[in-house]
């Protein structure tokens, strides 16, 4: 008898510190430890693990979350990301390689802390969310240069 949890496989790029991005799978758990509903990527990259297991080419791998730069998936109709949005802010994000991500942050707080800086500061999440017209993008805060509202 096998004990196996069915897990959520999604498809991601993935960017290491000093290496170009590669295509990788993650499994997402079914229910999420926070809310109603199968875990998030939000949820899955700034939950308790420093080690991710990914799939590349066929390869298991696992990941060091300091060592990634940014995560990249096709922006889907919440199907992974269910939160009620209160503010977007349209944003600049300069990684400390020179690369420049452009789209929406969208903060899902409290109305007394929801500036960019209340987000970007915030110890308990490792990445920050960038919204662009196609993907999502979880940014490594630990990458990240200067950030330029617009």
């Amino acid at each position: 008898m096998t004990f196996q949890v069915p897990m959520i496989e999604v498809a991601i790029t993935v960017t290491l510190a000093g290496m170009d991005p590669v295509e990788h799978f993650i499994y997402l758990h079914p229910v999420s430890e926070l809310r109603d509903g199968p875990e998030t990527l939000h949820e899955y990259l700034n939950g308790t693990r420093t080690f991710f297991p990914m799939l590349a080419g066929g390869v298991p791998k696992m990941v060091n979350r300091d060592q990634i730069l940014w995560v990249k998936f096709e922006k889907l109709p919440d199907l992974y990301e269910s939160e009620s949005t209160l503010i977007e802010k349209l944003t600049i994000v300069e990684l400390i390689d020179g690369s420049r991500l452009e789209g929406t942050v969208p903060i899902d707080r409290p109305r007394e802390q929801s500036r960019l800086s209340d987000t970007l500061n915030d110890a308990d999440e490792v990445f920050l969310r960038i919204d662009d017209e196609g993907d999502t993008y979880y940014v490594n805060k630990r990458f990240i240069r200067v950030v330029i509202p617009r």
